[in-house]
């Protein structure tokens, strides 16, 4: 074998190197753009503090020029209206007039002085032989109308003088001389304004200029440095990975046909030669691995055979409705699924404290109960195997002598928590070897089994919290009138006849107000729990919502529910609910009887005839007992008389009650 070369050139190395040269061709591009920008920065800056400043100074100048030759004529006009005695304006006026004046000659020089001096600090900033000619054309100009401004004030204020003191006539012959020459200078300004402005204006197109030329050479610099950066990503990139990877995708799809004569370099001192070792150690590992495969083929036939028989035990036992039922299935299918053990399903009862025996199968000995601590799978909380071991200790539920058999216990968990146990033994024809082989699939099935148990009660659970009102702990409105439903239809059928009493706490919305809501859910527990207490056989109350319950007395007359109707609303009215350190006011209620097929022959509406009675009882004063409408007055005569004895009687069982209660306590 070749030997490798201690230097590793890796594919990453390979791409750091195209990356680097791309950098370096950026780095290069954004140097020259860097450049050009930093050459429009000058220039920018040549316009900012030469060029534009000076057109502003020469501006100013210009204006104020301007500004006093005007005064000039003014203060001519004043001198010569005064030699001839026509003084149209005032002394304050003319001292403003001259004062102005004066100041005008002052700023005019100090302007020409800042003008001389940008021009000074332009030519230190120029860029070009030319800009340097033209502020130096610039500056001459400059001081020249400045010497001018000098020599025309001394000579304008000899002028004004003459004016205002001696012969004004010739004061302005010799103002209109100078004045000639003075107009001469003033247009070379505003020449030199425009010239000056002119050469701003070229500088600022010279700039953009040198923009878009910048913009455009980086530009073209980027898209070259990026071009050339693909084109010899995509060389190297083919030499060194892509063909390379190529051979491993050929090879790969030779050994997918099984053609184990697919070979790769291994000597290449890169990822390409790891991937030709890899390949290599691969191909062996295949070829081990097909061998395998024919085992484990004959192991999973085993094994697929144990999943579907679970699968089915799952399935029969999700089925079923009852834990009855269930445990039956489970005795009928242990047989089949584990025919080399007997045994036998213990279920901890609601008080959690003992285990029932539920079931047997295979001749299993069946206990009808065991304690949990008798057990040690379910004292160690996981399967227990007696007999496989150099030391064991026999569980106290075995039963003595059998010692020196092998058995299994495993505890039948179902979302955490331990519900039963699983007590398995060899059957008679099964040796200890084979009953072990089978501790795994049993397991299994003992998994099955407590998630059936566990769904069962669930599935009761859920059923029971969906017919109960979780507050009083009766019936609920959807299953009350499922209840009523099936009551109307029997009736029709059998003629016996169905009543209901409708219930409604008097003035509820006071407890709530007065006392709170957790008084008010006190008194609605009450009311439930003296309603569930006083209805007997198959008298079914129930909950409606709020304040509101109704009772379902099916085979009996709207009289005979009528006298049930006020035994409740007697025994209501002497409920005493304590609320805190003080008891809650006394409990009343109103009650509305309808009877089928008298007032309804629907659940709605013969619920409807209930609640119309009950909204009479509070019309009328609450805390009584009505009759829906539609009920003769001879029967509601029979019902007053039977209300009577009701109350009568009631009141001799109390008497009879607390008479017994005193025998007792004597006793």
């Amino acid at each position: 074998m070749r030997k490798r070369s201690a230097v590793r050139y890796t594919i990453t190395g390979k791409l750091l190197t195209i990356v680097a040269i791309c950098v370096a061709f950026v780095v290069a591009a954004s140097g020259v753009g860097i450049y050009q920008i930093r050459k429009i920065g000058q220039e920018i800056e040549f316009i900012a503090e030469a060029e534009v400043p000076l057109t502003e100074a020469i501006g100013h100048v210009t204006t104020h020029r301007l500004e006093q030759n005007v005064l000039i004529e003014r203060l001519m006009r004043l001198n010569l209206s005064r030699s001839l005695g026509h003084s149209f304006a005032s002394s304050e006026m003319q001292a403003e007039t001259e004062g102005r004046f004066l100041y005008l000659a002052g700023k005019i020089s100090d302007e020409f002085v800042e003008a001389a001096e940008i021009a000074e600090q332009g030519i230190a900033m120029a860029q070009s032989e030319a800009q340097v000619s033209e502020f130096t054309d610039v500056l001459e100009i400059i001081n020249r109308i400045s010497n001018e401004h000098t020599g025309y004030s001394t000579a304008i204020n000899k002028v004004l003088s003459q004016s205002k003191f001696g012969d004004a006539l010739k004061a302005e012959e010799q103002l209109q001389v100078l004045s000639d020459k003075h107009l001469a200078f003033n247009m070379e300004l505003e020449q030199l304004l425009f010239r000056v402005q002119s050469l701003a204006e070229s500088a600022a197109r010279a700039a953009a200029v040198h923009e878009h030329n910048a913009i455009r050479f980086t530009v073209l610099i980027s898209l070259g440095a990026a071009g050339f950066s693909v084109l010899l990503a995509m060389w190297l990139g083919r030499r060194t990975i892509a063909l390379p990877l190529l051979d491993v995708v050929n090879a790969l799809r030779r050994l997918s046909r099984n053609d184990f004569d697919a070979e790769l370099p291994v000597g290449r001192n890169d990822e390409i030669g790891d991937i030709g070792r890899a390949f290599r150690a691969f191909k062996r590992h295949l070829i081990n691995v097909q061998e395998q495969e024919r085992v484990e083929q004959q192991r999973q036939t085993a094994l697929t055979r144990e999943i579907r028989l679970l699968s089915e035990l799952n399935e029969w036992l999700q089925s079923s409705s009852s834990l009855d039922e269930l445990f039956g299935m489970v005795s009928r299918f242990m047989t089949k699924l584990l025919p080399s053990s007997a045994g036998a399903v213990y279920v901890y009862s609601n008080s959690r404290d003992v285990l029932d025996g539920a079931c047997s199968w295979n001749g299993g000995k069946l206990e009808a109960h065991i304690r949990p601590t008798s057990c040690w799978g379910l004292r160690r909380g996981r399967p227990y195997v007696f007999g496989d071991g150099e030391v064991s200790f026999a569980c106290e539920h075995v039963t003595p002598g059998e010692d020196d058999e092998v058995y299994l216990c495993l505890p039948i968990l179902a979302h955490g928590e331990t519900v039963g146990l699983m007590h398995l033994t060899p059957s008679a024809q099964a040796s200890k070897e084979e009953f072990l082989e089978q501790r795994k699939l049993a397991q299994m099935a003992a998994e099955q089994v407590s998630l059936a148990i566990a769904n069962t009660r669930m599935r009761d659970e859920l059923h029971n919290q969906s017919i109960r009102d979780p507050l009083t702990g009766l019936f609920n409105r959807r299953h009350f009138i499922d209840l009523l439903r099936t009551s109307l239809e029997r009736s029709q059928h059998s003629g016996q006849p169905v009543s209901l009493v409708s219930i409604d706490v008097d003035h509820f919305k006071k407890f709530n107000d007065n006392h709170g809501h957790d008084a008010g859910d006190m008194v609605l527990r009450a009311v439930g729990s003296m309603l569930e207490e006083a209805c007997e056989s198959d008298q079914v109350p129930c909950r409606l919502g709020g304040e509101e319950f109704m009772v379902l007395l099916p085979s009996s007359s709207t009289d005979a529910a009528a006298i049930v109707a006020e035994k409740l609303r007697e025994a209501i009215e002497k409920i005493v609910v304590r609320y805190g350190e003080k008891n809650l006011p006394k409990i009343t209620i109103s009650c509305g009887v309808a009877g089928y097929p008298s007032h309804g022959r629907l659940p709605q509406d013969l619920m409807k005839s209930a609640d119309d009675a009950l909204y009479k009882s509070k019309d009328d004063g609450r805390n009584r007992v009505t009759v829906a409408s539609g009920h003769s007055a001879e029967g509601q005569t029979d019902v007053d008389a039977m209300l009577e004895d009701a109350t009568a009687d009631v009141t001799t069982g109390v008497s009879q009650t607390s008479l017994n209660d005193e025998q007792e306590n004597a006793a």
